[in-house]
């Protein structure tokens, strides 16, 4: 997908980056948060990855998804460290990694007809053609054995819309986005997002779904603009316009930092609503607390250069 040739990267001015950093720093007074304080475990990384090796996910050649154990693993460290049940947790680590694994290596080849195919090879049980989607497919197939039928589906569904959503990015990678269609954002960021998968991740599996589940449209706010609100920085210095607030941007003909501006006050109305709705429940708040947290560490991650970007608002601040 492309935008608009107004919203094209160009090296940040001082004005801009200013106004990201106070953007962000303001993001997180309003959610009560706090940057930092990223954790990594090596001790479950290794646990991880020998589980890995175990069930025969690839860990080597082309396929191989080693790379993104340490996100598998940083994810569930940071913002799922409360799941109480140990084997879901490894369960839940190895789904992350072969999620964000699978469309590494797509070059619109061999693999993108695999990817193509993979929910009807997936409904009919058929081979899926490469080691990756393959251990995909029988991962997923696990999810009844950690969740109820009913939370299953949800995640089972999220991951086929994945899945689906990176077949739409291969297709409209030259799509010029028109004004015309402002919900279509919206609609790309539901299908990317995986908003069940993170969502229903948060809570327990023996709490009753109606403790959250009318929480579920805030909630899926939360997973997804929180991380597009802390991607942003990484994002514009890296000159990446295919996300969710350049194409925002672009539907709506405003400029970036104001689809910031309209995420940022969407998701700080988001978190207060989902505080409000569940504090009846206590375990599903404090679930939700955690994992909120958590969120907010795990993009404390070097890869988001989120350090680099408060510091400078701390030096100039002691200035």
């Amino acid at each position: 997908m492309t935008t608009t040739d107004n919203l094209s990267t160009t090296p940040l001015d001082d004005n801009v980056l200013e106004s990201i950093r106070q953007a962000i720093a303001d993001f997180l007074q309003r959610c009560g948060a706090q940057h930092g304080g990223f954790m990594f475990d090596e001790a479950w990384y290794t646990e991880c990855y020998q589980e890995a090796i175990t069930r025969g996910i690839p860990m080597d050649g082309k396929y191989s998804i080693r790379s993104f154990m340490a996100v598998g693993v940083a994810i569930t460290v940071n913002t799922y460290a409360h799941i109480p049940d140990h084997a879901t947790r490894v369960w839940v680590c190895l789904l992350f990694a072969l999620i964000f694994g699978v469309d590494d290596d797509l070059d619109g080849g061999q693999d993108m007809d695999h990817m193509n195919r993979f929910n009807e090879r997936f409904v009919n049980r058929q081979p899926q053609g490469n080691p990756a989607l393959e251990a995909l497919d029988k991962l997923l197939r696990e999810a009844p054995r950690y969740y109820s039928s009913f939370v299953s589906n949800l995640i089972t569904t999220s991951v086929l819309d994945y899945v689906s959503s990176i077949i739409v990015d291969h297709k409209t990678k030259n799509m010029q986005i028109s004004t015309q269609t402002p919900s279509y954002p919206e609609y790309w960021r539901i299908m990317s997002g995986l908003p069940s998968v993170f969502v229903l991740f948060i809570f327990p599996s023996t709490l009753p779904v109606e403790d959250y589940i009318q929480s579920m449209p805030d909630l899926a706010i939360i997973t997804g603009y929180v991380n597009d609100v802390l991607s942003f920085y990484k994002e514009e210095i890296a000159g990446d316009t295919a996300n969710y607030v350049s194409l925002r941007a672009a539907s709506r003909a405003i400029t970036k930092l104001d689809a910031l501006h309209e995420v940022i006050d969407q998701t700080v109305h988001a978190h207060h609503n989902i505080l409000e709705s569940l504090k009846l429940h206590t375990e599903a708040y404090e679930a939700y607390v955690s994992f909120f947290h958590g969120y907010i560490r795990f993009h404390a991650s070097p890869r988001y250069k989120l350090e680099e970007l408060l510091s400078e608002r701390s030096s100039c601040n002691d200035a």
